[in-house]
């Protein structure tokens, strides 16, 4: 099997609408969140070797042994006893510390990957459950759902049928913001006003942009916003330039406006501007292409 090697896109996500219900005894707060893949990605390729190696380029990925492809490449060889060597490739466009679950989207890839190269491929549950491990976006960025609803972490996954194909336009600040961050400061504004008790009823309706755009909202905004006041600002921009479902996605720092429509946006930025990315909303996951 040395060798062979795939090629998968590792899609970012958008989180339409993220609720805090409170906080568990174990100290993480408890979510409901609906997940978005995007265009925007990461390109990934896998390779069976005979040592262990990772590169990176286009951003700085950090350490070798914590980057989660990294680590999700090593969980998945402890559980599947397979591979004993692995060389991973990264072309990174997802800013890091965005809040587009860039590091988790390459995590979920190499999941991905190595499940089709292995010779017995893991099922769903022990794929979800490494993927569990490595963080609460990766189950949804391992799993074969466009769409879905992440609860209790994130890593409960109900999914849902494919929106239609929206553009979007992807606003991102010129720092990070860590996902530690914006929920200490949640905590420390919130505290345990909404101690956890139990888990919250799942939402079950049948969702559509009209449905989105009533829910969107993102409870760490305000926090983060208090801290980085640009995020709201990039906000209110979309909102005057007439998006109805503008917000941040995750824990921040980037701002997303879903389009009704395909249009030209005149954008009346105070200061700076900062840096637009165009994308959409998809409709499939990227397939793992084997090529080798």
């Amino acid at each position: 099997m040395s060798g062979r090697a795939a090629r998968v896109e590792a899609q970012a996500k958008l989180n339409l609408f993220l609720r805090i219900r409170g906080r568990a005894p174990s100290g993480f707060h408890q979510l409901e969140t609906l997940f978005q893949r995007i265009s925007l990605s990461d390109s990934i390729v896998v390779r069976i070797a005979t040592g262990r190696a990772l590169e990176s380029v286009g951003a700085d990925c950090g350490p070798t042994e914590k980057n989660l492809a990294w680590r999700a490449a090593v969980a998945f060889a402890e559980v599947a006893l397979w591979p004993r060597g692995f060389a991973i490739e990264i072309e990174k466009r997802i800013p890091v510390g965005g809040g587009l679950g860039g590091g988790s989207a390459d995590a979920g890839a190499v999941l991905r990957a190595l499940n089709v190269l292995a010779p017995t491929p893991l099922d769903t549950t022990a794929l979800s459950v490494i993927a569990a491990r490595l963080g609460s976006d990766v189950p949804f960025l391992a799993s074969e759902h466009v769409t879905a609803v992440g609860m209790g972490r994130g890593e409960q996954l109900i999914p849902f049928a494919p929106l239609p194909a929206r553009d979007i336009l992807l606003v991102l600040p010129s720092f990070p913001v860590s996902s530690a961050d914006a929920f200490g400061w949640y905590a420390a504004v919130h505290g345990n006003v909404n101690a956890w008790t139990e888990a919250p009823e799942p939402m079950t309706s049948q969702l559509d942009w009209n449905l989105v755009e009533l829910l969107a909202a993102n409870d760490l905004e305000a926090v983060v916003t208090a801290h980085h006041p640009e995020i709201g600002s990039a906000v209110n921009t979309l909102t005057r330039a007439g998006l109805k479902i503008a917000r941040m996605t995750g824990s921040g720092s980037t701002v997303f406006g879903v389009l009704d429509r395909p249009r030209q946006l005149v954008l009346p930025w105070k200061g700076v501007p900062p840096t637009l990315i165009s994308a959409r909303t998809v409709e499939r996951v990227a397939s793992v292409e084997v090529i080798a």
